[in-house]
Order: C-alpha cells, then sequence, then structure tokens
C-alpha cells in the first residue's frame, strides 16, 4: 500500500513568517501536527473571538437598555399628553354656575354680611329654582348650562393646581359666571347681578328684606339666561296657586316666554318651546296636538315629542294615533342617539311610561302591571307620580278587584282629601273599575257620579276636556247597564264621534237597547278608527255570540287575538264560543291560554272548571272551582261556584 504523499508546504514569505488559519487547516487535513506557532495563533484567534463575544453581548444589552429607555420616555410623554389632553378635555366641558364674592359696602360687612355670604344668599335662591323646576331637557341642550351645580367661588392664596385648572376651565370651559354688588340707595337697597352671558339684573328693595331682593334678583337672572326653564318653573307653580290674578300673571308669562322661543333662531330652543308649550295646564289635548306636529318638523323622531303626542291622542280618544306615536317613540329610545335628547332621569321612566303605554293599548294588561310596578319602586319623577298609582289600581281591577279596592284604601289613608282636587285619576276610577269587573253597576254607576260632582269642577282645562273621552262613556254604559238606556244615550251623544271608547260604547248601548242596526253602525266604525286595536273586534263578537252567532263571534274573537295576543279576554271568549259548540278539548286550549296572561281571573276559572267537568274529568274540574272559590267572582257566578262544590261533597 502507498503512503500518502506529503502535502507541500507553501513557501511563506519575510512578509507572512507567521502562519495563517487556512495554512494550520490544511496542515490538520493532510495529518499533520500543528506546530507551536499554529497554536499560538489558534490560541490567539479564539481569544479575539472570546472577547469579539463578550463586546457583542454587552452592545446587546446596552442596546436593550437604550430601548427600554426610549419606551419608557415615550410612555411618560405620552401618559402626560393623554393626562394633558383629559385636563384640556375637561375644561372645555365644564358647565354649571359659578357665583363670585359680591361687593358689599363697609356698614353692611360689619353686620356680618359679607361678600360671599351675600353671594351664598343668591346661590340659595338659584338652587330653588333650579330644584323646583322639573324638565324633561337635557342640560346639555342649553346655551347656558348649569347642570354641574351652582358654586360659589372661593378666593384662594397663591398658585396651586386648583387655580391653574380654574384658569384654564375660564378660558375653554362653558361655565357661567355671576358677579354684582349690594349697596346702599336713600330708599334701601340695589342689588345688581351681571353674568358672563351679558346679562344685567337690578333690583331695590327696603334694608331689612335682603333676602327678597335675592329672590327677585334670582328670578330674573333665571329667566333670562334660562328662559326654557324658567318656563316650566312657572307652570310647576302655578297650580298649586289659588285662582285668580296672580296664577293668571304667571301662566300668561309661561306662555309668553315659551312663545317668544319659536322664533329663536336655534332649532334646539324652537323645539322645546314647543314642548313646553304644549304641557301647559291651559292647553287642551285638541290644542296641543298641532303644537307637538310643529315640533316634530323640527325632529320627527324625538322620543319625548312622540310619547307625548301618544298621550295627546290617548286624553282625545284617538287611541289608533296613540298607538302608532307610542310605537314610534319606543323605536326611538332604543337608539342612544335618540335617547340622549332627554334628560338622565327621564332616560329610564320615559321608555317604561312607553312601554306600560303600548301594553295598555294592546290588552296586554299583565305587562302594562309588570312595568308599572317596577317603575313605581325604581323611580321617582312626575311619571310615576299619584296618577301613575291609581293607574295600577285600575289595571289591577280588571282581573282581581278586591285587591285593586285594597290597594285604593290604602293609597286614600296616604294622600288625603286634597288628592281628589289635584289628579284626574281619584279614588272613584279604580272603585268603578273594580265594581264593573264583578257586574256590581250600581257601584260603578255611584263612583263615576261621585267623580261628576266632586271631582270634576276642579280639573284644568286640559283635564276637564278629557271628561267627555275618558269618564262619559264609562258613565253612560253605567247607566245602561243599570237600566237607564235614556239617561245613556243622551250622555254618549255628547261625546265626541273621533274618540274610539266613545264609538264602541255607542255601540254597546244599542246593542243593550235592541238597536242591532245601531250596534253593527257603531261596531263597524270603531273597528274603522282602531284597525290596529283588538277591543272592538272582541265586543263585536260578543254582540254576534249573544245573538247566537257562533260561528261569527269565533271569526271576530280570532281578529281580536290577532291584534291584542297577549290580552286574555278574546281567548276566554273563543273558549266559551267552542264550548257552545260542544268542542270542550278547544274550549280548555283557549282557556289555558288566557290564564296565562290571567292567572288570577275567577270567571276563567270557572268557565274551565265547566270544559273539564264536560269532557268527564272531574276532579281536574273540582280543583279549578275550588281556585275560583278564592278569586274574585260576581254574585251569580260565586253561586254557581259554590252549588258545584256542594254537589261534590254530597256525592
Amino acid at each position: 500500500m502507498n503512503e500518502p504523499k506529503a502535502r507541500p508546504r507553501r513557501k511563506r514569505t519575510a512578509a507572512a513568517t507567521t502562519p495563517d488559519a487556512v495554512e494550520i487547516a490544511m496542515d490538520v487535513a493532510a495529518g499533520a501536527a500543528p506546530s507551536e506557532a499554529a497554536m499560538a495563533v489558534l490560541r490567539s484567534q479564539a481569544r479575539l473571538l472570546d472577547h469579539q463575544g463578550v463586546l457583542a453581548r454587552n452592545e446587546i444589552f446596552r442596546n436593550r437598555i437604550r430601548s427600554i429607555r426610549d419606551i419608557a420616555i415615550a410612555a411618560v410623554v405620552v401618559a402626560f399628553v393623554v393626562a394633558l389632553g383629559a385636563v384640556v378635555w375637561s375644561a372645555s366641558r365644564a358647565s354649571g354656575l359659578v357665583i363670585q364674592p359680591f361687593t358689599v359696602p363697609p356698614e353692611l360687612v360689619e353686620d356680618g354680611l359679607d361678600g360671599r355670604a351675600v353671594a351664598a344668599l343668591f346661590q340659595d335662591e338659584l338652587i330653588r329654582l333650579d330644584v323646583t323646576t322639573d324638565s324633561a331637557r337635557p342640560p346639555a341642550s342649553f346655551r347656558n348650562d348649569w347642570s354641574e351645580g351652582i358654586t360659589v367661588e372661593v378666593e384662594a392664596g397663591g398658585l396651586s393646581l386648583t387655580d391653574t385648572y380654574r384658569a384654564l376651565v375660564r378660558w375653554l370651559g362653558r361655565e357661567t359666571y355671576v358677579s354684582g354688588g349690594l349697596s346702599r340707595t336713600p330708599d334701601g337697597l340695589e342689588l345688581v347681578v351681571r353674568s358672563s352671558a351679558g346679562t344685567a339684573v337690578t333690583v331695590q328693595g327696603p334694608v331689612g328684606r335682603p333676602g327678597e331682593l335675592m329672590r327677585r334678583a334670582a328670578e330674573q337672572l333665571y329667566e333670562r339666561t334660562q328662559p326654557y326653564r324658567y318656563a316650566i318653573y312657572l307652570s310647576t307653580i302655578t297650580p298649586a296657586l289659588p285662582a285668580g290674578r296672580e296664577r293668571e300673571a304667571l301662566e300668561d308669562r309661561s306662555r309668553a316666554i315659551l312663545t317668544a322661543l319659536l322664533s329663536s333662531p336655534s332649532e334646539t330652543e324652537r323645539l322645546w318651546g314647543y314642548n313646553g308649550l304644549q304641557a301647559r295646564g291651559r292647553v287642551s289635548a285638541r290644542e296641543a296636538i298641532p303644537i307637538l306636529q310643529g315640533g316634530l318638523e323640527i325632529d320627527p323622531e324625538h322620543p319625548l315629542l312622540l310619547f307625548n303626542l301618544a298621550h295627546q291622542s290617548s286624553l282625545l280618544g284617538r287611541d289608533e294615533a296613540a298607538l302608532l306615536a307610542a310605537q314610534r317613540a319606543a323605536r326611538s329610545l332604543s337608539s342612544h342617539r335618540s335617547l340622549v335628547k332627554i334628560s338622565t332621569n327621564r332616560q329610564t321612566s320615559l321608555p317604561k311610561m312607553t312601554h306600560a303605554m303600548l301594553a295598555e293599548l294592546q290588552g296586554d294588561w299583565t305587562q302594562a302591571l309588570e312595568v308599572r310596578t317596577e317603575g313605581m319602586s325604581e323611580i321617582q319623577d312626575v311619571f310615576w307620580g299619584d296618577n301613575a298609582r291609581r293607574r295600577l289600581g285600575i289595571i289591577i281591577a280588571l282581573y282581581r278587584p278586591s285587591e285593586a279596592l285594597a290597594l285604593n284604601a290604602r293609597l286614600n289613608l296616604e294622600e288625603g282629601t286634597d288628592f281628589y282636587r289635584l289628579t284626574f285619576i281619584p279614588p272613584m276610577f279604580p272603585r268603578a273599575e273594580a265594581a264593573a269587573r264583578m257586574d256590581q253597576w250600581p257601584q260603578a254607576l255611584a263612583a263615576l257620579e261621585a267623580f261628576e260632582t266632586e271631582v270634576a269642577p276642579n280639573l284644568s282645562p286640559r283635564t276637564n276636556a278629557a271628561r267627555a273621552t275618558f269618564v262619559w262613556p264609562r258613565l253612560a254604559y253605567a247607566r245602561a247597564r243599570t237600566g237607564d238606556l235614556a239617561g245613556a244615550q243622551a250622555l254618549i251623544e255628547a261625546t265626541p264621534l273621533d274618540c274610539y271608547l266613545c264609538v264602541r260604547v255607542r255601540a254597546r248601548i244599542a246593542e243593550l237597547a235592541g238597536d242591532r242596526a245601531g250596534a253593527d253602525r257603531w261596531s263597524a266604525e270603531a273597528r274603522r278608527q282602531g284597525p290596529s286595536l283588538p277591543f272592538a273586534f272582541a265586543e263585536r263578537g260578543q254582540m254576534l255570540m249573544a245573538r247566537g252567532d257562533i260561528a261569527g263571534a269565533i271569526d271576530f274573537y280570532e281578529q281580536a287575538v290577532e291584534r291584542g295576543p297577549r290580552w286574555a279576554d278574546p281567548q276566554k271568549y273563543w273558549g266559551d264560543a267552542l264550548m257552545a259548540q260542544g268542542d270542550e278539548a278547544g274550549a280548555i286550549r283557549k282557556y289555558r291560554a288566557a290564564a296565562e296572561r290571567a292567572p288570577r281571573w275567577g270567571a276563567l276559572h270557572l268557565a274551565w272548571g265547566r270544559a273539564l267537568e264536560a269532557e268527564g274529568r272531574r276532579d281536574q274540574a273540582r280543583e279549578k272551582y275550588a281556585e275560583a272559590a278564592r278569586m274574585d267572582l260576581s254574585a251569580a257566578d260565586r253561586a254557581e261556584v259554590v252549588r258545584r262544590l256542594g254537589a261534590w261533597r254530597q256525592r
């Protein structure tokens, strides 16, 4: 075997006597041991590489430190900019009224009435006005917004962060500043008040009554800087005043202020001017509707104007128009963009009131009761006052009359007799509804007649006008049911022809009088006026049922259920019609559906028991009779329940 040839060594020049890394590698590859010089080179190269690695690692570490430092500096800068921006934004959004200490003559200061004391007295009067004014208008819609409060400025010494912020607010914010001075005159005292909005008020009075000066000056400043709120304030206090010149003068002043707003270049001021005008007590519902329509031309989807339109339409008995307006209001209130068009306290109450109104217009009394009960426990404002509590009693009376009467008695103790003069829904209405549901028509008639004699003479023009659409139809029907057909017909003829309830009652009275042609005509008119409402359809079914036209009655009950799927009555009537046809199973299904909507309706459970008994399910029938016995029943129904349960005991 041949020996491997030794690789010839490369000659080194004088300039390159030290082997390089390539040569050393070639020697090693050829099997030659590296020389001492070569090993020195390798060790030197290794040290160099280690040193370079350390340098590289140090540089990486330094770069990381620099990056962290840069990020930290950037974060601090960003945080500072954000904080500064937040402060600037907060200052730019600041609102409210700041009262600066007033100038006061030395002799008054000696009496303890210095500048801060006078400013505090003025502050008290402004706060009184602001608290008394119950408005649905959001504070942000006012050019001079006091929503963040009315404060007296505190003079601070030196420079502080608070002083700096106050200076920024003055520069960027929307606060209104009030200053003034109290001085002596030959006749007493003179108070001059100026606002940063350019308003100046001067009032004079006797020396011993500075509080009176403050009150007058505060009202004048309130009127000039917050005209809408001042008009609402006047509308708030006038109902409690006795009839006379003072009350009329304040009502006229309120109307004049609101009327002037209709000429404002601001659409917002004009819109709220329309809303304020329609809410005045001396404006009837018929007058209010075109006023509201003027506001809706500015903002067709304003939730408060739509709700008020629904309410005023309901007062006129135009229930179809009320339903359509309430549906529009509900859609508008579902949008945050529309919800912020009303004050914060109304953003909770108005949706509930709208949903309650929608439920009542469609016969969903369970939902209406739930919403109103929830609102009564959670909300404290004008929407949930005494009228709302009486309305709650009326709804309860539909299926649980004795419970409604108990609530009514409790409210009587809480409110006292003055309540009769202050509301359109006094105790008579729940009493009348409870009596009617138990076929106690003399008692229902007496309650409604009591309203006419005790309450009606003291009503405002607006609520008095609603008597013809709300009270008279009920009173007329109660007269007809107690045998006074002539009195019933005379009263119902005095009601408007565009009133849904009035036309429905015309049909029912005609049917009681044996005038079937008249009943048919008025029933058709009621269905024409309320094509989306269930009540006239169910009442037409009742007429046909009494005439023996069971198939025709069922057709109208079905239409009523389509329009009021959560209303129990047509379900129950439909079950009665099926029973008359011998369809007990079908009747039971309808009774069960009705019970889901009115679980405490005694007459329903009695009818349900009859159907179960007819189908041979006697034990279940007995349970239904026992349940009915624990519920409210008319005298005739109670006698039947007692008889049927007694028959079971004898078996």
